[in-house]
């Protein structure tokens, strides 16, 4: 088969390439500069080295007005998002499709960690059996048409193996470390910085130290205003430093001594509050999800069976277990499902 990889020049996605290759596939790398529209003479390396064949294309431009300036405004709104998941869905997955039909290929492959499986007709993620390394919680939004075209050709591996298979013909990339951080935000560098230097420009410091811009219009914005911390109750019981510093359920950052140990509960946008509590006035048994996908059901499947006794897992981050709870759905007037989990 004539198979497309999605390829960084880190070790997964190298992996993913050589293995294809040594299966007598005709593999094509496949790199997308979302970011950094530099060569990468690393890549060209690695290409020569499984003697394979790399396509660069450049989505600066698109990624920044879709996936960054996204991630911009859901902190600026008090969210926390996930920039991943959505690159997944809109950008990276769609872009390799759309290349393996201008190819003429047959596929689409990456290094995630992950299962894809079929019934009835209709594709869906499931879990690696690497559970330390399991990524299905960043694929839930790829459509039917791509999940069809694509596998994970180290899906269940353990990491080691992985670097075992690349040492064959590249060591110097089988030592390399993983990468943990979001993509376009440089190393060392928090996401409150990047949100400033993407409203004011990277040299805003300087501009600042020179008198161009003022650190009052700065402090204007809304989401940078400093406001209050209140308790449940509306007690206010210190300051905070603008709202973008904050996400629900963290206690480390808050930057104040409360006396006790106190967790960002709700971030109140309007009002420029961030309501803290006790670890244990933190959790809740009912919350509210949006962007619902079943993968593995068809819309009508869906609609038919909603709100049945049916259990699912919730799981509320990338590291959570997950937890079993019941689903309310509501259905709103453009045919879109919202639910209520009750843990």
């Amino acid at each position: 088969m004539k198979i497309l990889v999605g390829m960084s020049g880190g070790v997964d996605s190298t992996a993913t390439a050589y293995i294809l290759k040594k299966q007598g596939h005709d593999v094509i790398g496949v790199n997308f500069q979302f970011v950094d529209a530099k060569e990468s003479y690393e890549l060209e390396d690695i290409a020569k080295k499984i003697d394979i064949k790399i396509i660069t294309k450049n989505y600066v431009n698109e990624f920044y007005q879709k996936i960054i300036s996204k991630f911009v405004e859901d902190y600026k709104n008090g969210l926390t998002p996930n920039p991943c998941a959505l690159c997944n869905g809109v950008m990276k997955f769609v872009k390799l499709y759309d290349l393996m039909e201008s190819e003429n290929a047959d596929m689409i492959a990456t290094g995630h960690y992950a299962n894809i499986c079929c019934s009835n007709n209709r594709y869906f993620i499931k879990k690696s059996k690497n559970i330390n390394k399991d990524q299905s919680y960043m694929l839930y939004r790829l459509s039917q048409k791509i999940l069809s075209h694509t596998i994970f050709p180290i899906g269940n591996f353990d990491k080691q193996k992985v670097r075992e298979v690349v040492s064959e013909i590249l060591p110097f990339v089988a030592d390399k470390k993983d990468s943990q951080d979001v993509c376009f935000i440089q190393k060392g560098k928090s996401y409150t910085e990047f949100i400033k230097e993407f409203d004011f420009g990277r040299n805003y410091k300087y501009d600042i130290a020179k008198g161009l811009l003022k650190e009052t219009d700065i402090l204007s914005k809304k989401y940078l205003m400093h406001g209050e911390f209140v308790d449940n109750s509306g007690n206010v019981i210190g300051f905070h430093d603008g709202i973008i510093n904050y996400t629900i359920g963290q206690r480390k950052g808050l930057n104040k001594a409360f006396g006790e140990r106190k967790y960002v509960k709700n971030i109140d946008v309007e009002n420029n509050r961030v309501v803290l509590c006790n670890n244990d006035e933190l959790y809740a048994n009912d919350f509210t999800i949006h962007d619902i996908v079943f993968s593995g059901l068809s819309n009508e499947v869906v609609l038919q069976n909603i709100n049945k006794n049916f259990l699912y897992v919730a799981k509320l981050r990338y590291r959570h277990e997950g937890v079993c709870c019941s689903i309310n759905f509501d259905v709103d007037e453009l045919g879109n499902l919202t639910g209520i989990c009750h843990s």
